[in-house]
């Protein structure tokens, strides 16, 4: 029977293959209106664990926040007791804890008649031991709780209370996604395993309900390795125009340009 750090070895190895097989997977679309335009998309640009797709996540935090949007508040700094747990044990833990804590807090300010407070939270990867830490922000607050009574619904380790002025919101998360490029390749490995979110924040903050766009492009060839890419490559010789996705959002006022 494998042990913990054997089982991680394999979910690195495994999560490797993985990345490897998506910066070489590439989507040819044909547009709608004029048949003889292609569209080429890269689905590791739009991935959390490309640059590309971590630089997408940061311009729609900006967008969500607003580019100017600060406010001083109350933050909460979370981390594990390596004596009760083990890193694969607080990984795999780490997004029930982070409900059940947010949960607490609302209850407790329900209860004494009070709205519920909005939040944000992220998870970086402590670079001394591997094992993982919570930032939780909650804004225009200047007291929570008693940080005894923090530390006691916590209860995972140590939690750290602090009072800031003038936090940007958006920058305050896409800080905590460019670390994310310094991650080590087993961390990286559980939150791909196990689906974990790397940040949230309260519904409040969900932007409103756009129309739907009418689609543009519809789906002309998938590929995902390369014999299958040099058989899509052959298939755009049917285009007479093949459109770069850059100069296409860059068109649309969709992506910044340098």
């Amino acid at each position: 029977m494998l042990t913990p750090d054997e089982i991680m070895v394999c979910e690195t190895e495994n999560f490797l293959e993985y990345l490897d097989l998506l910066a070489e997977k590439a989507v040819l679309m044909r547009s709608r209106e004029m048949p003889y335009k292609g569209l080429i998309v890269k689905p590791c640009d739009s991935s959390r664990y490309f640059q590309g797709g971590r630089k997408k996540a940061k311009r729609n935090l900006r967008k969500r926040f607003g580019k100017n949007y600060t406010a001083p508040g109350v933050f909460l700094t979370l981390t594990y007791d390596h004596e009760k747990y083990s890193r694969w044990e607080a990984w795999e833990r780490l997004p029930a804890d982070i409900k059940r804590l947010l949960h607490n807090i609302t209850v407790r300010y329900n209860r004494a008649g009070r709205k519920s407070p909005r939040y944000m939270w992220v998870i970086e990867e402590q670079k001394q031991t591997g094992y993982p830490h919570v930032h939780i922000f909650y804004p225009r607050l200047k007291w929570l709780l008693k940080k005894e009574d923090v530390q006691l619904l916590w209860n995972m380790g140590r939690a750290r209370v602090e009072y800031a002025d003038n936090v940007h919101l958006g920058g305050y998360v896409c800080k905590y996604i460019t670390k994310m490029g310094g991650w080590t390749d087993e961390a990286l490995a559980f939150i791909w395993k196990n689906r974990i979110r790397m940040y949230g924040y309260s519904r409040c903050y969900n932007l409103a309900n756009k129309p739907k766009r009418k689609l543009e492009w519809s789906l002309s060839y998938n590929t995902r390795n390369r014999v299958v890419m040099n058989k899509a490559i052959s298939a755009m010789r049917n285009y007479r125009e093949v459109i770069d996705p850059v100069k296409y959002l860059e068109e649309r006022g969709e992506f910044p340009r340098n």
